[in-house]
């Protein structure tokens, strides 16, 4: 396990996640599904870059599943929304870690799994974190105004 590649990856979700708060940026609904659709991306840049168009076809394959979670998350404006976002995080936090059971891609740098892994997991459980309570404030603000 590569540490250093695992500690900078934390260290850099921690400053996404501050700094989307800090701009506001995780009120956009489009923030954080953009950030999602672009993970597999890098699997892409990395395929060609090796030149193995085999890897390439898998990677964009297994592509759409995350790019559909983005965008079902940027559709879906409640907390069913962010939990599919989350899902799509933290599943592509297990892809990054099982990728080289599944098919290999020569690009990938030998510290991709672990960096990429730490990043979509604590964001995705951010996600979670922000899914549940975001529907706190909505029940509580339902209650408040029931009762009002």
């Amino acid at each position: 396990m590569n540490l250093l590649a695992l500690t900078i990856g934390l260290i850099l979700a921690t400053y996404a996640i501050v700094h989307f708060r800090a701009f506001r940026l995780e009120k956009k609904q489009w923030a954080y599904p953009l950030l999602l659709a672009t993970f597999p991306l890098y699997y892409f840049v990395f395929a060609i870059y090796a030149g193995d168009h085999g890897a390439l076809l898998n990677e964009m394959y297994v592509s759409a599943i995350f790019i559909a979670a983005a965008y079902a998350g940027y559709k879906l404006q409640n907390s069913i929304g962010v939990i599919i976002l989350a899902t799509g995080y933290i599943g592509h936090a297990v892809y990054d870690v099982a990728h080289n059971h599944l098919f290999i891609n020569d690009g990938t740098p030998f510290w991709w799994p672990e960096f990429c892994g730490a990043v979509d997991g604590l964001m995705g459980l951010y996600l979670v974190y922000l899914a549940f309570s975001f529907r706190a404030n909505r029940v509580d603000t339902q209650e408040r105004n029931s009762t009002g």
